[in-house]
C-alpha cells in the first residue's frame, strides 16, 4: 500500500473522451490498476459519462459523482468545482487541467506530483523523452511526461496479475472452430478478408463490434447489420456485438484465433492475449502513423526471430494491407488472406514469445508508483 502521512495516496486522473473511447479505456484501466494493485484512492474525472457507460455498464451517466467499486467517478464539466488536489495528478494525453485546479496545485506545499500520460509508441525517440519535465509558465510547477512503451527505458504497459490470470485461464478452455474478433476503423481491406473466410474450408465465427468497421462488413454482406444480428456466408458466421466492458473484451481476445484491433487500449490487450493480431493504427496526416507501425512491427519481428519463432511473410503483408488506403494500396495476391489463415499457428507461437518478452518488464502502474516514491523521497526535508 502506498501512503502519505499514514493515509492512502490520493490520485486524480483527468480524461477527455476522444475518438471512440480509446483515451478513456486507457485511463479507466490505469485507475483500476492503481486502486486494486497499489491501494491508491483514485478519482477519475471524465467529461463524457454517457460514453463511459459503454465501458462500465454499472455507471449512471446522470450522476455527477459516484463510486464504481473502490474508485470515485466525477463528471468533468465546464464549471469545474473547487477540488483539493490529490498527491498524484495524472493528465491523460495532454487533456489540459482546469485552470482553477492548476492554481490549487500550486498553492499546495509540497505540490502534487504532476504526470502527463502520453500516447504509446514503439519508436526509439520515446526512450529519450520518457521522464522529461516541463515547467508551467504561470506557476513554475513541474509536469513530467510519461511515455508508455516496449522497453525498460520507457514507462511500460498496462497490465495486472488478475488480467493475465484471465488470459491464461481462457487459453486452457476447449473451443470448436475458428474465432476472429474485429474492432477497427473503416478499412478497405475488410472485404478481401471476409471473402477468404467465407470460402475457407474451416468454419469461422467473426465477432464484429457496432461502430466504424461494421459499415464495411454490411457493405460486403449487402445488408445492414445492427447489434445482436447474425449472418452466414459460406463458412463465415458473423455476429454483431455491442462495446464490451474490459473483462468481457479481454475474454474475447483470449479465445480468438485472430484479433483485429485498433487504437491503443485494444492494441495492448491483444498483445497480452498472445494470439495472432493485426493492428489498425489510427491514420495521421502524411502517413506519419506508418512510421509508428513499422517501429512496432520491427520490435515484434526481432524478438520473434531471436526466440526461434520467426513471423511468416504473410503477417507483414497482411499488416501492410490492413493499414493502407484504397487509393495507395497495392493489390495483394489472390491467396494473400488464405495464406495468413494457414499461417496462424506459426504467428501464434511468435506472438506468445513477444508477450513473454514484454512480461519481463515492470508494468506501467508499478513503474509509476516507484517514480512517485522516488520523487517524494528526494524532496528537500
Amino acid at each position: 500500500m502506498t501512503t502519505v502521512s499514514g493515509q492512502p495516496l490520493r490520485c486524480h486522473i483527468f480524461c477527455t473522451v476522444i475518438d471512440n473511447y480509446g483515451d478513456l479505456g486507457v485511463c479507466w484501466r490505469l485507475a483500476r490498476h492503481l486502486a486494486h494493485a497499489h491501494a491508491v484512492a483514485v478519482t477519475l474525472f471524465v467529461d463524457d459519462l454517457s460514453s463511459f457507460q459503454h465501458l462500465a455498464p454499472a455507471l449512471d451517466p446522470k450522476r455527477p459523482v459516484q463510486r464504481l467499486g473502490d474508485i470515485t467517478i466525477q463528471h468533468w464539466s465546464s464549471d469545474f468545482p473547487a477540488a483539493a488536489p490529490a498527491d498524484l495528478v495524472i493528465e491523460g494525453f495532454a487533456c489540459h487541467l482546469p485552470e482553477s485546479y492548476i492554481l490549487a496545485m500550486a498553492a499546495c506545499s509540497p505540490p502534487p506530483v504532476w504526470i502527463n500520460l502520453e500516447y504509446l509508441s514503439a519508436e526509439d525517440w520515446v526512450e529519450g523523452c520518457h521522464g522529461m519535465a516541463s515547467t508551467h509558465p504561470q506557476t513554475g510547477m513541474e509536469k513530467v511526461f510519461w511515455f508508455p512503451g516496449f522497453s525498460p527505458a520507457t514507462g511500460g504497459l498496462l497490465r495486472s496479475p488478475s488480467e493475465m490470470h484471465l488470459f491464461a485461464k481462457v487459453h486452457e478452455q476447449p473451443k470448436i472452430g475458428r474465432h476472429i474478433s474485429l474492432f477497427s476503423y473503416e478499412n478497405q481491406a475488410i472485404a478481401g478478408l471476409l471473402t477468404a473466410l467465407a470460402s475457407d474450408s474451416i468454419a469461422t465465427t467473426l465477432s464484429v463490434f457496432s461502430g466504424r468497421a461494421l459499415t464495411d462488413v454490411s457493405a460486403w454482406l449487402g445488408q445492414p447489420l445492427a447489434i445482436g444480428d447474425t449472418a452466414q456466408r459460406g463458412a463465415l458466421s458473423i455476429h454483431v456485438l455491442p462495446l464490451l466492458d474490459h473483462a468481457d473484451y479481454d475474454h474475447l481476445l483470449a479465445r480468438s484465433d485472430l484479433n483485429l484491433v485498433r487504437g491503443e487500449d485494444s492494441f495492448v490487450r491483444a498483445q497480452w492475449a498472445g494470439a495472432p493480431m493485426l493492428w489498425h493504427i489510427y491514420p495521421q496526416e502524411d502517413e506519419a502513423h506508418l512510421i509508428k507501425l513499422a517501429a512496432w512491427q520491427a520490435r515484434v519481428e526481432r524478438i520473434a526471430a531471436a526466440s526461434g519463432t520467426p513471423l511468416p511473410p504473410s503477417w507483414s503483408q497482411a499488416l501492410a494491407a490492413w493499414n493502407c488506403h484504397a487509393e495507395t494500396a497495392s493489390a495483394p495476391p489472390e491467396n494473400h488472406w488464405a495464406q495468413l489463415l494457414a499461417d496462424l499457428p506459426a504467428i501464434r507461437n511468435a506472438m506468445r514469445n513477444w508477450r513473454d518478452h514484454l512480461l519481463t518488464q515492470p508494468d506501467l502502474a508499478t513503474q509509476l508508483m516507484r517514480f512517485y516514491a522516488d520523487r517524494v523521497e528526494s524532496r528537500p526535508k
